[in-house]
């Protein structure tokens, strides 16, 4: 029996991994090549991007238990085009490496299992349905085939997208837990820097995690060894040498590295920003303005900093007190996420029956549309609705944010109350979905440019490093028509077909017999993207790091 059109990209896996030719599934009626599988057979976008992660794994399901030496990863990369072209770093690449492809020794997951770079580097239920469906065996799923790392996770992974967490300490791991949505890592450059007014800044010099508080150390790299211990062990005894091994100082530096250069690298000044879409335009004046929006207060330009000191600020805004994720127990009673500062303590020190301060860190904004669910417990404010930026963004007209120490901080600052009305949510959900929407046009060029770039110099040497460029860049358009063509309020409709035009293109190309007409095709798509981004408006630049260009 054929397999589905999901399931058809588990077919010769481990070669599709290793970016060989001659990997086959069904598509339809059709033995396809995997590139031509993925595009031929219907998928959904989230599919397509299962299925492109699937292509980039590498070394977890090939099974291979050994660590590739960090040297080794180095100075392969020193053979990559992109490497060759000048378009990425050698430390970089390698940090891309062992970021998606090492395994530390433990149970099959690497970084990107919890951070595809197909799928915004976050977890999503449609996106964790999808990657089920096609790939069961996936370390993702390793709770559910291991009986030794059986509560590894809860039920919230397949259900919510969520992660079990032993943020205040290991002692107990299956009851002294918390759970967590996934946060993408994207533009961290200008987003992890702590704040040193907010009462959380021992340890954390940079924010990693929702509360900052996911590196004992306080720093990027240090997260690099918590994450490790925490997701990757063979057993939950957690046995440094025995479940997993600690990474090195030089792959926490270059994954660290890797990590800075993924996303944007750069603050919008947003008083300069002029939007073209007039309904966009109110929203960003919605969300300066501290009488409508206040949102610039804690994400000043849209980012995830403080208006005040321009860094990472903690707070609490409410959004604790009505998780629907599963709750661990300490004492026999249920332990809420009590955020930052609980690391160390013998009992809860926050109401009800938690550890910490009740703070955490606010994420940036302009990559919001596209990584949902939102806030650290992917709280759904609306029964029934769709967990997006408008079921967001509703939050902040509720007593659960009027009431909260948060909201006490914007009232001491401006002498006003919060009130924040229906009609200019909704106009600053547009305005956020303009931005997101930009910021996908300028990744997707960039690696179209990037695979250009690859062609003109290698022509068909490396030919899956240029096609997955461009699935790559495929993805983004996919993301940016998405966030752009809300029902009720299609925004540049110009760009939409542009951008559909860009994606025709792709394809093409990459079902092109030779390197010349993969590179017209590339071209092509590159110019309708520039074409649609004309379209939003004007002093919207982005600077974009070389990580974008690695899977």
């Amino acid at each position: 029996m054929r397999p589905s059109s999901v399931q058809a990209c588990c077919i010769d896996l481990a070669c599709v991994a290793i970016g060989l030719t001659g990997c086959f599934g069904y598509g339809g009626d059709e033995l396809l090549p995997f590139q031509g599988m993925v595009e031929k057979s219907g998928m959904s976008a989230t599919e397509s991007a299962v299925a492109v992660t699937l292509g980039t794994t590498s070394q977890a399901l090939l099974g291979d238990p050994q660590a590739l030496a960090f040297q080794a990863r180095f100075n392969n990369c020193a053979q990559d085009p992109r490497v060759i072209a000048g378009l990425v770093s050698q430390t970089i690449c390698a940090g891309a490496s062992v970021f998606f492809g090492e395994t530390f020794a433990g149970n099959g997951r690497t970084c990107g299992s919890c951070h595809p770079v197909a799928n915004n580097t976050t977890l999503d239920t449609s996106f964790i349905e999808a990657l089920h469906a096609a790939s069961p065996g996936d370390p993702l799923f390793i709770f559910e085939n291991d009986p030794d790392l059986a509560q590894l996770e809860t039920g919230d992974l397949r259900n919510q997208a969520a992660i079990l967490e032993n943020v205040d300490g290991f002692e107990a791991p299956t009851t002294k837990f918390v759970s967590r949505g996934v946060t993408h890592v994207l533009s961290m450059k200008t987003s992890i820097k702590a704040d040193t007014g907010d009462g959380t800044t021992n340890p954390p010099s940079e924010r990693a995690g929702w509360g900052g508080d996911g590196a004992e150390d306080g720093t990027l790299r240090g997260f690099l060894a918590e994450a490790v211990k925490q997701h990757f062990t063979r057993r939950l005894d957690r046995v440094a040498d025995v479940d997993f091994r600690s990474p090195e100082p030089a792959e926490a530096d270059a994954v660290a590295e890797f990590q800075l250069s993924l996303g944007r690298q750069n603050e919008l000044q947003l008083q300069r920003v002029r939007l073209f879409d007039p309904r966009a335009e109110d929203g960003r004046l919605a969300f300066l303005d501290p009488e409508r929006g206040r949102c610039n207060f804690c994400h000043a330009n849209a980012g995830a900093n403080s208006q005040v000191t321009g860094n990472n600020r903690n707070f609490d805004t409410g959004t604790r007190n009505s998780s629907p994720l599963t709750l661990g127990t300490f004492n026999g009673e249920p332990m809420s996420d009590g955020g930052f500062g609980g690391r160390g303590l013998t009992e809860p020190d926050l109401v009800p029956n938690a550890f910490g301060k009740g703070t955490f860190s606010p994420p940036p904004l302009i990559e919001a549309a596209d990584t949902a669910p939102f806030f650290h417990d992917n709280l759904k404010i609306l029964s029934g609705g769709a967990q997006d930026l408008q079921d967001a963004i509703v939050f902040y007209t509720r007593n659960d944010f009027k009431l909260s120490p948060g909201a006490q901080e914007t009232r001491d600052f401006f002498g006003t109350e919060p009130d924040l009305q229906p009609q200019d949510a909704g106009v600053i959900v547009l305005f956020l979905d303009t931005l997101n929407g930009a910021l996908n046009m300028d990744i997707a060029r960039q690696r179209l440019n990037a695979a250009l770039t690859l062609v003109q110099r290698f022509g068909n040497t490396g030919v899956d490093i240029q096609k997955k460029l461009m699935e790559l860049a495929r993805v983004e358009i996919d993301d940016a028509i998405e966030v752009l063509s809300d029902p009720a309020d299609v925004l540049y409709p110009v760009a939409i077909d542009r951008l559909n035009g860009a994606r025709d293109e792709i394809n093409q190309g990459l079902a092109a017999s030779t390197s010349g007409e993969r590179l017209n095709r590339i071209d092509n798509a590159r110019s309708r993207v520039l074409n649609a981004r004309d379209q939003i408006g004007d002093n919207v630049t982005f600077q974009l790091g070389q990580g974008n260009l690695m899977f």
